[in-house]
């Protein structure tokens, strides 16, 4: 049985990484520890919504971030992730009593970066109008 104080933290763990684009901030992390800069070019989101997802995923305590120069660089926390050791496998997040494993993309290739169609719609009103 789980404690309510520890369900509380691991279900805050599992909303950090429920949405989206934290999924694809996840396997890149997987990969390597990144700078904001690159893992917004990678993913294909604004450097300030990226800041904000990291900052979502390390207040869950999830990351760790590191000065590095002008640049913030983002890795996961040591005691959460564990990387893989197979031909599949990236790693492993520990999020209490739970495990989620991180695959690799079985075209072997990384993903492409996500174009968000929001982002590029509200653009087309713009210049429209």
């Amino acid at each position: 049985m789980i404690e309510f104080h520890d369900a509380k933290k691991v279900a805050g763990m599992l909303s950090a990484v429920g949405e989206p684009t934290r999924l694809q901030i996840l396997y890149r992390l997987a990969l390597a520890p990144h700078h904001v800069g690159k893992l917004a070019d990678l993913i294909g989101i604004p450097m300030v919504n990226m800041s904000h997802h990291l900052g979502v995923m390390r207040q869950a305590g999830l990351l760790d971030d590191e000065k590095d120069g002008r640049r913030v660089v983002y890795r996961f926390r040591p005691e959460v992730f564990s990387p893989g050791n197979g031909s599949e496998v990236l790693g492993t997040l520990t999020l209490g009593l739970y495990r989620l494993v991180v695959l690799k993309n079985k075209s072997g290739e990384s993903p492409a970066p996500a174009r968000h169609g929001r982002r590029s719609a509200a653009r087309k009103r713009r210049v429209a109008t």
